[in-house]
């Protein structure tokens, strides 16, 4: 990883920090994310949006938690990329295990390394990239009276109850839970800029804290429309070839993550009674997670499918050859209250490749979108009935894909529409800037 000498840092630290001045066009920004822009969704979701905010704004630094075995293999191709780009990005190793000391001690290094560059760099704005980053934001625009920008990516809080990762009935979840809400709490009272994903979640973003009159900014997960494209009948075909698919066999897809929270078991029953009613159907599984997908295929569907389901691992420039191999994505979500706040990437990416999806209610702004769009089915639940019901409308949704989709959704979910959207939130800090 990237290291300091001790001259350079006394020398940082003891520097003045400079106040906003109201001539200055340009903002200087610490980015911070917990996540690694290395991983797959830094690639996606993270450095597209701050590519976008540096065409603006010239002065971005980058304070990221890289894991080791990625930062050996890709950081030195990211690194040359961000330098032509006048970025400057300071990496910390994410600390693997140890549980919950493993955070406290990465939350203690992301506050020491974020203090010493705000001090050095003269900061402005602190962009922080969800909860644990904006905690330390709000420390840093209190001591230093930086403006704070929370993107707020969800509702981790609860999220993290939902999914069973805490149980509150056990004593230390529960100290964690009632810690992070109090804090949440303090942080959408202090922000400068709000930051969400849906508008479902607007309502109770202002009800958790957030005042009424601060500025926020609904600006989905989109995606790079130049990285994704449309393919030919004939492409598509041969496509499915290559991947063992026979070509006239109608496709349903899966991408992304093996977790309770995006339902596999229930796409493996949308295919097994699918399967029952069609004879030519296939299964496209694009995941990182390929032994914990085979572990659910073995519990869940009987062997004599096994062969029509066809999983694959990719990385993210092979994800859209792989995409339009499909007829259309499946998108299940558990439904819960945290949902409200989620803006699935892999729609946005599938609408950019023009195909239509599939998915529940109970999921952000997904049904809204989906019916504006006309880009697929929506079910009210992942029963038995919902499921056939979706089988039968199969070639409905079909239908619904092509270059119409891809056209029609970019307006809503394309890169520089959220690049436009970081936009308006600078230029709205700038404007304010007496408050500085």
């Amino acid at each position: 990883m990237d290291h300091f000498d001790v001259a350079s840092m006394a020398k940082g630290v003891g520097m003045k920090q400079k106040l906003f001045s109201n001539k200055k066009e340009e903002l200087n920004i610490l980015f911070i994310t917990y996540d690694g822009i290395l991983d797959p969704l830094g690639e996606s979701q993270i450095l597209p949006y701050i590519y976008g905010i540096s065409e603006k704004e010239k002065r971005v630094h980058i304070l990221s938690f890289e894991k080791r075995y990625r930062y050996k293999a890709q950081s030195a191709k990211v690194k040359s990329h961000l330098m032509k780009k006048g970025i400057n990005w300071i990496p910390l190793q994410f600390t693997s295990g140890l549980s919950l000391f493993g955070k406290v001690y990465d939350l203690v290094k992301m506050y020491l390394m974020a203090t010493w560059l705000v001090k050095l760099k003269s900061i402005d704005v602190i962009h922080a990239r969800a909860h644990a980053p904006a905690e330390v934001g709000m420390l840093l625009k209190a001591l230093f009276n930086t403006k704070l920008i929370f993107d707020f990516r969800g509702l981790w809080v609860d999220e993290r109850v939902d999914k069973g990762s805490w149980n509150i009935n056990n004593w230390i979840h529960r100290l964690q839970y009632d810690h992070f809400k109090r804090q949440e709490k303090k942080i959408l009272e202090s922000c400068d800029q709000l930051v969400v994903l849906t508008k479902s979640v607007l309502p109770e973003v202002i009800r958790m804290g957030a005042k009424t009159e601060a500025k926020v900014t609904v600006i989905p997960c989109c995606a790079d429309y130049e990285h994704f494209r449309i393919a030919s009948e004939a492409e598509k075909s041969e496509i499915k070839k290559k991947l063992g698919i026979p070509a006239h066999s109608f496709v349903i897809g899966y991408l992304g993550s093996v977790g309770s929270m995006y339902k596999p078991e229930a796409f493996l029953e949308l295919f097994k009674l699918a399967s029952t009613t069609r004879k030519a159907i296939s299964a496209l599984v694009v995941t990182q997670d390929r032994e914990k997908f085979n572990t659910l295929l073995n519990k869940f569907c009987p062997k004599e499918i096994h062969q029509f389901i066809h999983i694959y691992s990719a990385t993210r420039n092979q994800v859209p050859n792989l995409i339009v191999g499909m007829d259309i994505l499946v998108a299940f979500t558990m439904p819960s209250y945290s949902k409200i706040s989620m803006s699935p990437t892999k729609i946005a990416e599938a609408f950019a490749s023009g195909v239509p999806v599939l998915c529940n209610k109970g999921v952000g702004d997904v049904e809204e979108l989906i019916s504006t769009l006309n880009a697929g089915l929506t079910i009210k639940d992942l029963s038995k009935d919902s499921l056939s019901e979706a089988i039968s409308n199969f070639d409905n949704l079909q239908e619904l894909g092509g270059d119409r989709l891809r056209e029609a959704s970019r307006k809503v979910l394309g890169l520089e529409i959220a690049n436009c959207l970081y936009a308006k939130v600078y230029k709205q800090l700038k404007e304010n800037r007496e408050r500085f």
